[in-house]
């Protein structure tokens, strides 16, 4: 089983009117407006059937406004039900509304949501900042035994549309306020793994999982195996970042690594699988 455990897509009338829903929210023209790659439901499906993905988690991109958030909230919902289950939705939140974030978050979960993400606390406002805000959203997904997914970024190195500044501190604060709590860190967790070298970040981090996505734009491709040296393949989800890599690069990248056959059956889909509850589909 493969699973792609982060894409995002975007209705096709946002596609298509760019400059106008960039005016509403300002994490969209943050990240496109010199332009970026941008992909609907249908152009995913086709991407999975090239390279014979079974699912994708579908997610937000840490909208600032909440009626935009909620609009693709609504798409990314529907695309589970006219998929046939092979988009799984990752519901985006707005932490920074206050209890309409909430109920926004309510609504998805109840509506087929596995999990909410990606969270950018940089760009939404978040940093430096208690994480108590968060418990509500955290106690749902507690409840349905679902993830947050969060945007980390790399506090060295080249800077990119949305990097943000979500560095290594920022998400040790995150999971020591809720270390119980299921949470994948994008990105190779802004390279926070390494520190699971550590035995106390490593007992820490004991329910944190960690995405492969943009590998190319970030790092070597021996990520792989170093990441696997340091915290095991059952913390280590295959993610393209679809539409922005391709997932034919990725799944290129990670076949390419020397990799025991059962490291890659976790990697590939059977860690994701049961982090976003796939099985209940």
């Amino acid at each position: 089983m493969i699973i792609d455990s982060h894409t995002h897509i975007l209705p096709p009338d946002v596609i298509s009117d760019m400059p106008k829903f960039m005016s509403q929210d300002r994490t969209l023209h943050s990240f496109f407006q010199n332009g970026g790659k941008l992909g609907t439901a249908d152009s995913l499906l086709d991407s999975m059937d090239q390279n014979k993905v079974d699912f994708s988690i579908v997610m937000g991109m840490g909208w600032a406004d909440h009626s935009f958030n909620s609009y693709v909230n609504d798409y990314l919902i529907e695309s589970q039900l006219s998929s046939g289950g092979r988009l799984v939705p990752v519901t985006g939140i707005t932490p920074q509304h206050g209890d309409i974030g909430i109920y926004e978050a309510e609504r998805c979960i109840s509506t087929g949501s596995h999990g909410f993400g990606e969270l950018h606390v940089s760009e939404q406002g978040m940093s430096g900042k208690s994480f108590d805000f968060l418990e509500p959203y955290m106690n749902m997904l507690t409840a349905e035994n679902f993830p947050l997914v969060v945007h980390s970024s790399e506090p060295v190195g080249h800077q990119y549309p949305g990097k943000g500044r979500t560095n290594p501190q920022e998400l040790e604060k995150l999971i020591q306020r809720f270390p119980h709590n299921r949470i994948v860190l994008a990105h190779w967790g802004g390279g926070i793994l390494f520190y699971e070298l550590m035995k106390e970040v490593s007992d820490l981090m004991s329910n944190v999982f960690y995405d492969s996505a943009a590998t190319p734009l970030l790092y070597k491709s021996e990520i792989f195996n170093t990441s696997l040296y340091a915290v095991g393949a059952k913390k280590i989800l295959f993610g393209s970042d679809y539409p922005l890599i391709d997932q034919k690069k990725i799944l290129k990248i990670l076949n390419s690594q020397l990799l025991s056959h059962e490291d890659k059956s976790s990697i590939y889909g059977e860690n994701a699988e049961n982090v976003f509850n796939i099985q209940s589909l």
